[in-house]
C-alpha cells in the first residue's frame, strides 16, 4: 500500500504539494478495514484510496483546505445513517483519518520502514495521535517487543501483545490514540506458464498488492510487452526442484504450463516446498489423473487436497479474462483469509 504510493508520489515529487490521509481506527462495517492511505495532490488529484464514497470526498476536500496551513487534523466519520437520502455514510461503522503533510520528513520515515522490512521477519509502525488545540503526531519503527518501552506498565504491556500477535489494531489508552500497523512484504505470485492464462492473471494481478513473477521457456512469449508488470525468469521445462526451492511458504503458486507433464512435475515439487496457495489451471478429468499419478507415487490425499484445482472461484468463466477474473478472485479469498 504505502510502497504503491511512494512509487506514485514519484512522478510528483518535484513540483507538487500533498497531505497524506490515513485511516487509523475503524469499528464496525466501513468501506476497507486494511487502515488504508492516499495522497491528496495540491491540484485536486488522489494517489490511492480510502475507500471511496462522500467519505472520501469530505476528507480529500478537507485536505486541499488545509494545505496552506501545513497542519494536522484527525477527523472522525459516523457510517451508521438510516436516511437514504441525507448525505451521510450508510456503511454501519465508525472511523477516524488522519490528515497531515507529507512532508521530505515523513517520506524520507516510510521509505526507510520499507528498507527495515526487507531486514526483519516481524516489524510494525507504533503511531500516537494525541489530541489536542495542535494534534501530536509520532511514529516509530519497531522490530522487537523488546523495543517498546515506556514509563507505563499497563500501556507497554498492551502493545507488546500486538506486537507479538503480529496484528494491525488501534486503541485508546489515556486519551491518546495508539496505532500499531503491521508491515510485510506482499506475497508474491509465482506464475509456471506464460500462455494466455498466465499473461491474463499476471496483467490482473498488477492492480492487486501481489508481485508476479513468471516462469517459462519460451523466449518469444516472455516480452516486456507481454508482462510489463512481472518480472520475467527464463527457465527450462521440466524444472527441476532447486527452481522452486526458493519460494517462502507464504508466496504463492500458479501453474498453467504448456505440458501435462511439466504440471505434474510443478506439483510434485509445490507440494514439497508446503507452499500456502498451488493453483493448477486444469479441467476436472486433468486434475483427476494427475492426482491418481501423484497419490500412488507417494503423495499423501492431505497434501493433494490442498491443490486449488480446477482453479478459481467457479463463476462459470468461459473467456480467458473471466478464468483470469475466477483465479484472482480465489487468490485473493485466500489472501485475505477467507475459506474457498
Amino acid at each position: 500500500m504505502i510502497k504503491s504510493l511512494l512509487s506514485q508520489w514519484e512522478s510528483f515529487r518535484e513540483k507538487q504539494k500533498a497531505m497524506l490521509c490515513s485511516v487509523v481506527e475503524w469499528k464496525g462495517s466501513v468501506p476497507r478495514k486494511d487502515y488504508p492511505m492516499m495522497l491528496v495532490l495540491d491540484d485536486g488529484r488522489l494517489l490511492g484510496t480510502i475507500g471511496g464514497g462522500s467519505m472520501e470526498l469530505k476528507v480529500s476536500q478537507a485536505a486541499l483546505k488545509m494545505m496552506s496551513e501545513a497542519s494536522s487534523t484527525l477527523f472522525d466519520f459516523n457510517m451508521t445513517g438510516k436516511d437514504v437520502n441525507a448525505d451521510v455514510g450508510l456503511c454501519g461503522g465508525t472511523l477516524k483519518v488522519l490528515v497531515e503533510p507529507f512532508s521530505s520528513e515523513l517520506e524520507a520515515f516510510y521509505q526507510e520502514m520499507l528498507l527495515q522490512s526487507t531486514k526483519h521477519a516481524k516489524l510494525m509502525v507504533k503511531l500516537s495521535i494525541k489530541p489536542g488545540t495542535s494534534i501530536k503526531v509520532k511514529r516509530e519503527i519497531v522490530i522487537s517487543r523488546q523495543a517498546i518501552q515506556g514509563s507505563n506498565p499497563v500501556l507497554e504491556k498492551r502493545l507488546r501483545e500486538i506486537f507479538e500477535n503480529q496484528s494491525t489494531r488501534s486503541f485508546i489508552y489515556d486519551e491518546t490514540l495508539y496505532l500499531m500497523w503491521q508491515v510485510f512484504s506482499p506475497p508474491t505470485l509465482h506464475l509456471f506458464g506464460a500462455g494466455h492464462v498466465g499473461q491474463a492473471v499476471a496483467q490482473l494481478a498488477h492492480f492487486t498488492e501481489l508481485q508476479v513473477k513468471v516462469y517459462d521457456d519460451r523466449m518469444e512469449l516472455m516480452t516486456p510487452e507481454r508482462f510489463p508488470y512481472a518480472e520475467r525468469l527464463q527457465t527450462q521445462f521440466p524444472i527441476n526442484r532447486e527452481a522452486l526451492a526458493h519460494i517462502p511458504r507464504h508466496d504463492f503458486i500458479l501453474i498453467a504450463s504448456r505440458e501435462h507433464k511439466h504440471d505434474r512435475e510443478l506439483l510434485a515439487h509445490a507440494l514439497e516446498i508446503s507452499a500456502e496457495y498451488i493453483g493448477l489451471v486444469s479441467s476436472a478429468r486433468k486434475w483427476k489423473l494427475l492426482s491418481e499419478n501423484l497419490h500412488s507415487n507417494g503423495f499423501p490425499l492431505e497434501a493433494l487436497a490442498r491443490v486449488h484445482a480446477p482453479v478459481g472461484l467457479d463463476i462459470d468463466a468461459q473467456t480467458v479474462p473471466e478464468i483470469a477474473i475466477s483465479i484472482l478472485s480465489e487468490i485473493i479469498s485466500v489472501y485475505r483469509g477467507k475459506t474457498t
